[in-house]
């Protein structure tokens, strides 16, 4: 019982989307500061290329791993996007907190 053979992915996706609702809840999206950032060259993903990302992300207090769409990157953050509920929220992330993958699916 229970595996989604036409969509094995969904449920990861769907778990994933559960746990990002949750940590909203909590409290707002957290970004590196402008001191953090410094002035850097920034480096932006044309809107014909998808860029992505498993990162993690902070909300309030809650840490959670998430699938991001990368936006722009330096050398040392990220700027990320993540879908919560139909909302596109962006946010900058330290480098290392954000492992690029090929497909959004593999993360699920």
């Amino acid at each position: 019982m229970g595996q989604n053979r036409r969509h094995p992915h969904n449920a990861g996706r769907l778990a994933e989307q559960r746990e990002l609702r949750e940590a909203r809840a909590r409290g707002r999206l957290h970004t590196l500061t402008p001191e953090q950032l410094g002035q850097r060259v920034v480096s932006i993903v044309p809107d014909s290329m998808q860029l992505w990302g498993l990162a993690w992300l902070r909300f309030g207090d809650v840490d959670v791993r998430a699938t991001v769409r990368v936006r722009r990157w330096t050398d040392d953050a990220v700027g990320v996007e993540v879908d919560v509920d139909g909302e596109k929220l962006r946010c900058w992330v330290w480098q290392g907190a954000c492992q690029r993958i090929d497909d959004p699916r593999s993360a699920w």
